[in-house]
């Protein structure tokens, strides 16, 4: 599972995620716990994107979701963005396990990566390929998706902004495409 949820926190501001797209408060998006504990396979990865004001809000996310907390992945950004104290030039990707024996398929990995800037929110492309180097086989899930994975094949989204492959819409957290499979299926064209 990959996540990068749209965080309240500090998020406010001109510069913020409010001026990019709808966000959800951290109780909010810890009461998807049930709905996600029910889908997410018993030994699974959890990667969770978080700013760095977010980071307890991110451990308790994961937790409520059934993961616990093992490491992270450092996104070091070419420049310096939003700040209350330090200017930060990257994002934490915290990484979540479930299950005893759940280890990650590939040990070389280091825990930080230098990429681009796009636009605003657009994480690396590249970390899609690491979630699946660190997963293995299996079937690949992002919540809070804008866009399509790189690698369609392996992987359903979930979001306001994109065609979701799966519904969370029984647990109470229904998205745009969610209506159009109700119309689809009772055949209505409005």
């Amino acid at each position: 599972m990959y996540a990068d949820p749209p965080w309240v926190p500090s998020q406010k501001g001109k510069y913020g995620a409010s001026q990019h797209y709808e966000l959800m408060t951290t109780d909010r998006i810890c009461a998807m716990g049930a709905g996600i504990r029910e889908i997410a396979s018993d030994n699974s990865f959890c990667f969770l994107w978080v700013t760095n004001a977010t980071v307890p809000d991110g451990l308790r996310v994961l937790e409520s979701w059934g993961f616990r907390y093992t490491s992270f992945y450092f996104w070091a950004k070419p420049r310096f963005t939003l700040g209350n104290t330090f200017r930060n030039a990257g994002e934490l990707l915290l990484l979540g396990v479930r299950g005893k024996g759940t280890k990650v398929a590939f040990r070389s990995q280091p825990n930080w990566g230098f990429h681009p800037l796009q636009e605003h929110s657009h994480k690396p492309e590249e970390v899609h390929h690491i979630v699946e180097r660190l997963a293995g086989e299996g079937r690949f899930l992002e919540l809070f998706a804008r866009r399509r994975a790189p690698s369609r094949a392996h992987w359903d989204v979930w979001g306001n902004e994109v065609d979701a492959t799966i519904s969370l819409a029984r647990w109470g957290f229904e998205v745009p495409s969610d209506q159009l499979e109700v119309r689809s299926q009772t055949g209505d064209q409005s």
